[in-house]
């Protein structure tokens, strides 16, 4: 259950473009800009490597939780991260309104209409698409291995090039789209085992359902990106100064708000996927019990050590909230694009880790070797992604009908807005 992470990976790039005044003495200048230079990259790389072991760290710590609260809970790890976020986005958010590092004007944009949607009704969206995300993804976390869960949160990426299509009139080159169909035959191959037998530790209607979810990540993806192209027109219309794009704590903030709610009227899901049966307020009185009362079988027959359950949760909610700062961080000090190859190596690692550590509650898993091979193809396919991406970029940089685009219609709806400022 991350705020979808993807969303994190817009293209703020990096915000320094101040030119500094010549040097007065150059050896001096030139070894201090040496030792600046050193000391950025050093902490770019700790924390693109923090963005990775966290990463692991909720993998992992997601996985243990949702045996000790067994299946029938296992809905807490959505709502849990769901409570958590409010006040951590707010908190930081106040901060950053009362230094002045989010200009005030912003947040009168989260609540004006600006002759659209007003933002906020976009951010209601978003947060449905997050909070069924998250919640499907929790459900789902006790009927998965930890490998296939990582794997399929892969498939968000094919979602949101279709999305982006579709809604946000994006052009794809057929390069970059025969980059995304060998994700989607990584994670295909990466789930066949659960369909051979049980052994691997995923129930396949549970991987499916896990896959499908991805769709609602991508969608709050969608909007939110949409939110922050429509701020860059409405800055400008406003001609405003201060604040380079629109500070990514102020979709957060108000995002958590609906998702706490929108997460708490989700619960019918758990009877839907059959974890549970009963009442929606029985359910959560039972589940909070579960996971406060600290007994051994508060979480029902099938948890194992139930009252580890509080503790368990509590250590999945730090590297949730760790991980999601982390990645926010490293999109700003070390760049989207290393960020996005940090967030693919979690995969692997976390692979391994499972397989060769005794984790407590989980004990060592033996995978079947089609997750190798489904990792073989996922990497290179997300490498010739990022590089394919790139090129297109650099088309469009040009001309916008130059991004080379294989649907038909993209040619014409181009030539037709072309003609259209701002485009």
């Amino acid at each position: 259950g991350s705020m979808t992470v993807h969303s994190r990976l817009l293209p703020h790039g990096k915000m320094e473009n101040s030119q500094e005044a010549p040097p007065v003495s150059f050896r001096v200048e030139d070894v201090q800009g040496r030792r600046k230079a050193a000391l950025s990259w050093v902490s770019q790389g700790l924390l693109l490597v923090a963005v990775v072991l966290f990463g692991c760290g909720n993998n992992i710590s997601k996985q243990i939780a949702s045996v000790s609260l067994s299946k029938r809970y296992a809905y807490m790890l959505g709502l849990s991260t769901a409570v958590a976020y409010v006040p951590l986005f707010w908190a930081i958010l106040l901060v950053l309104l009362k230094t002045r590092a989010a200009p005030m004007f912003q947040l009168r944009y989260m609540w004006q209409r600006n002759g659209y949607l007003a933002p906020l009704l976009l951010i209601v969206l978003a947060a449905l698409g997050d909070a069924l995300g998250d919640v499907i993804g929790a459900i789902c976390t006790s009927h998965v291995s930890g490998p296939v869960h990582s794997l399929l949160s892969n498939c968000t990426s094919v979602f949101v090039a279709v999305l982006s299509m579709c809604l946000l009139h994006q052009r794809y080159s057929m390069f970059q789209l025969l980059a995304l169909l060998g994700v989607f035959v990584a994670v295909v191959i990466g789930i066949l085992p659960s369909f051979a037998s049980d052994s691997s530790g995923s129930n396949p209607f549970f991987a499916v359902i896990l896959g499908g979810s991805c769709i609602f990540n991508a969608v709050a993806f969608v909007v939110k990106e949409l939110i922050f192209t429509r701020y860059k027109t409405w800055r400008a219309d406003q001609d405003l100064e201060g604040g380079s794009g629109l500070n990514i704590f102020l979709i957060n903030s108000h995002e958590a708000v609906f998702q706490l709610p929108l997460t708490l009227m989700l619960i019918p899901l758990n009877d839907l996927l059959k974890s549970s049966e009963g009442s929606s307020w029985s359910y959560l009185k039972e589940a909070i019990t579960c996971v406060f009362s600290g007994e051994a079988d508060a979480c029902g027959p099938d948890a194992k050590h139930g009252e580890l359950a509080g503790l368990c949760v509590l250590v999945y909610v730090v590297f949730n909230l760790l991980w999601n700062m982390g990645i926010l961080l490293s999109v700003k000090h070390a760049g989207a694009l290393a960020t996005f190859v940090a967030l693919k190596a979690i995969f692997p690692v976390s692979t391994v880790l499972f397989e060769y550590v005794d984790w407590p509650l989980l004990g060592k898993k033996d995978f079947s070797w089609l997750i190798w091979l489904s990792m073989a193809i996922l990497l290179p396919s997300i490498a010739c992604y990022q590089w394919a991406s790139q090129l297109q970029a650099a088309r469009a940089a040009i001309h916008p009908s130059l991004a080379s685009c294989c649907w038909p219609w993209g040619q014409k709806r181009y030539l037709q807005s072309s003609s259209v400022p701002g485009h």
